[in-house]
């Protein structure tokens, strides 16, 4: 196993999104991701530079937060280095935010896993249904319009339980989250998923980060 991690960007936060939305982080952004959606809101996340992971850990170490956020990018990419850094930290408290299309069984030991699936790689069922199985991961998924609920076949598929889903407004701007999030807000309550803001985005604009 290498000893460097490919590192986008860290920083302390409030978690803007999921289950979690509120509570202060330490995110780590890994570099790289396999798909590419038109929506993304962290178009540079191929930037980044390699760092030793015994730095990385320095750094959570500095930062006098419990609960450590790998996101991306897609993380799992580098989740044998990312496991390194877990053993480093037994006390702390891991969130692995995935597009759930690769599954490793080193994810098991996150203590919190969003996965938020992408329309273009739905049909990995196999992967899916094992992060579904985990008692620790939640389902999160961007609405862009009502002609668009392609999640609600794919929860079937999988099995998901709405009261692990959480549908969250597309936009990478404050003017864009406003206008969208009273049509999201009224179709999680009429299909009982859980509404989640993008508390960031709501805040900061499309300021990076925070």
């Amino acid at each position: 196993m290498q000893n460097k991690i490919r590192i986008n960007e860290m920083f302390p936060a409030i978690q803007g999104e999921g289950f979690f939305a509120g509570l202060p982080v330490y995110f780590i952004r890994t570099s790289g991701c396999n798909t590419k959606c038109n929506f993304c809101d962290t178009q540079y996340h191929n930037e980044g530079k390699n760092m030793n992971i015994e730095n990385v850990v320095d750094k959570i170490r500095d930062s006098n937060i419990n609960d450590i956020v790998f996101t991306g990018g897609e993380p799992t990419l580098q989740i044998n280095e990312i496991n390194k850094v877990m053993e480093y930290l037994p006390q702390h408290t891991f969130h692995l935010e995935t597009n759930g299309s690769l599954y490793n069984s080193l994810v098991d030991k996150f203590d919190i896993i969003s996965v938020s699936p992408k329309k273009q790689l739905q049909f990995r069922t196999e992967s899916y249904k094992k992060y579904n199985s985990l008692p620790q991961s939640f389902f999160k998924f961007v609405y862009e319009n009502s002609n668009d609920l392609w999640w609600e076949v794919f929860n079937k598929r999988i099995g998901v339980d709405n009261r692990k889903v959480s549908i969250m407004p597309q936009g990478a701007t404050t003017e864009e989250q406003l206008k969208l999030m009273p049509e999201v807000m009224e179709y999680c309550l009429k299909n009982k998923y859980n509404f989640s803001p993008r508390l960031h985005t709501l805040a900061y604009n499309n300021r990076r980060g925070v």
